[in-house]
């Protein structure tokens, strides 16, 4: 039912947001969207859905808004480490060999293949999804050390290599859409084959490209970058909390029948 509900069904951006927890639909409700079920399936869809949507957790919702914003930030920075590192690191051994240190040079100038470990990674990461829970956490580890240490003592990849290519990997988990999970490991390999090919001109050729991208789709009429483009109404809307008590509007790009979330006043006790 989501790629038949899809605008742009050869694109893999998630344009609806699934969840399985009723107080993320009943929120999501509440605050002025659609939430669709389909009976036999505990998974609901719901739209319209942002980019920025994808990047917001339920339990954000249920602590201090400090606490939540320092979470968006390091939320932030995880996607941008999951999709750019493993790039820029090919796009500086490669063209920009002058911004790394001269001896961390001479560790690394023989071997700078990324993408097989990248390559590895991936497949480690799939294999402790299929197999059991108890077994996938030893394995994984095992994996990642035994064949590390192997890639390593053998000169096939540098060590800075493996460090670049797990963080890139362990970023990954902070996201906490696992259709933009997917979506983030897949754009990934399209910045590192850019970077490959034309260093931080085709990285930033790339980003450049994809913010155009991300700027043309849109969910069910509403802009995929909203509130920032168009910009509306950040304050109440974007992704970054304000006070609970400072969410009166709902966001204006639903076009809502009822623009007030809740009372101008909602905490009457103290005023």
């Amino acid at each position: 039912l989501e790629d038949l509900l899809k605008q742009n069904s050869h694109s893999s951006i998630p344009e609806l947001l699934t969840t399985e927890r009723p107080d993320r639909a009943a929120s999501c409700v509440l605050d002025g969207k659609v939430v669709i079920m389909v009976n036999g399936t505990p998974i609901s869809l719901i739209a319209p859905c942002t980019f920025f949507d994808l990047l917001e957790s339920v339990e954000d919702q249920n602590i201090n808004y400090r606490f939540a914003n320092l979470i968006k930030v390091v939320r932030l920075i995880a996607c941008f480490i999951t999709v750019l590192l493993p790039g820029l690191y090919i796009a500086i051994t490669n063209f920009h060999e002058e911004l790394i240190p001269t001896e961390l040079l001479f560790s690394i100038v023989s071997s700078r293949q990324a993408v097989p470990i990248t390559i590895e990674l991936e497949l480690i990461h799939e294999a402790g999804i299929r197999v059991p829970s108890p077994i996938s956490t030893t394995m994984s580890i095992v994996g990642a050390l035994v064949l590390g240490d192997a890639a390593v003592n053998a000169s096939i990849v540098s060590p800075i290599s493996i460090i670049i290519v797990a963080i890139s990997g362990l970023t990954s988990f902070a996201i906490p859409n696992f259709s933009l999970e997917l979506h983030f490991r897949l754009l990934r390999f399209a910045f590192i084959f850019a970077g490959w090919l034309f260093g931080f001109l085709g990285i930033a050729i790339g980003i450049f490209l994809y913010l155009g991208i991300l700027s043309s789709y849109s969910s069910f009429g509403v802009p995929f970058l909203s509130p920032y483009v168009p910009l509306s109404n950040v304050g109440t809307s974007g992704y970054f909390f304000s006070p609970y008590w400072r969410r009166e509007k709902r966001s204006d790009f639903l076009n809502t029948k009822r623009t007030n979330k809740q009372n101008s006043i909602s905490m009457k006790w103290k005023i």
